[in-house]
C-alpha cells in the first residue's frame, strides 16, 4: 500500500485501522463512512490520488450534490472525519513503520475517568484567535497550563507533570526562550 493513493486505497487503509485495532472499530467505520459517501463526488481520474484533495471544493461539491440531505452539523461531521481519515492515509504512506492514528477521545461515560490521550508532538502549542479550537488534550497525571500571552492569544503547555521538578521547569523555560524573536520586547 506504500504508493497507492487512490480512493479505495483509503477505504481499505480505513478498513485495515479497525480490523488490526489501530483505531476502535466504530471510529475507523465512521470515517469509513464518511470517505466512502464524500469520496463519491470525485471522477475516477480525480480518486487515483486522494491525498491532495481541496476539502472545501470537495465539500461544496458533496453539499451541492446531495442538496438538504445533511443538515450543517452532520456536514462539518464527515468532514471531521475524512480530515482525520485522510490525515492518517498520509502519515502512513510517508512512513509505515513508525505510523500512529491520530485517535479521538472521549471521557468514559461510565466512571467519568478520561481514557489514554496521545501526547502532541510538541509540548507548547500557540492558537491564532480566530481559529475553531477543539479542547485541550489532557494526559492523565499531566498538566495543561494555559499562559495568556497578550490579548486574544494564549499558549498551552500541554503535558506537564504534576510533580514538575525546579530542574525540569528551568529546562522547559529554556527551550522556551529559545524561540523568542531577538529585540522583541
Amino acid at each position: 500500500m506504500a504508493n497507492s493513493r487512490s480512493r479505495d486505497d483509503l477505504i481499505n487503509f480505513l478498513d485495515y485501522l479497525g480490523e488490526k485495532g489501530l483505531l476502535a472499530k466504530a471510529t475507523a467505520a465512521a470515517r469509513k463512512t464518511a470517505a466512502t459517501k464524500i469520496l463519491e463526488v470525485l471522477s475516477d481520474d480525480e480518486a487515483s490520488d486522494v491525498t491532495n484533495l481541496d476539502i472545501d471544493l470537495l465539500m461544496s461539491r458533496f453539499d451541492n450534490l446531495n442538496p438538504r440531505q445533511y443538515t450543517p452539523e452532520s456536514l462539518q461531521t464527515y468532514r471531521s472525519r475524512l480530515n482525520k481519515g485522510l490525515e492518517d492515509f498520509r502519515a502512513y504512506l510517508e512512513n509505515p513503520v513508525t505510523f500512529r492514528p491520530r485517535a479521538t477521545f472521549r471521557a468514559n461515560r461510565d466512571s467519568g475517568a478520561p481514557k489514554k490521550r496521545r501526547q502532541p508532538s510538541s509540548p507548547v502549542m500557540a492558537q491564532p484567535p480566530s481559529a475553531a479550537s477543539s479542547p485541550a488534550v489532557e494526559m492523565p497525571g499531566s498538566n495543561v497550563l494555559p499562559i495568556p500571552l497578550r490579548q486574544n492569544l494564549t499558549v498551552r503547555v500541554f503535558g506537564l507533570p504534576f510533580d514538575l521538578t525546579k530542574a525540569e521547569a528551568t529546562k522547559v523555560a529554556n527551550i522556551i526562550l529559545a524561540h523568542a524573536t531577538p529585540g522583541a520586547d
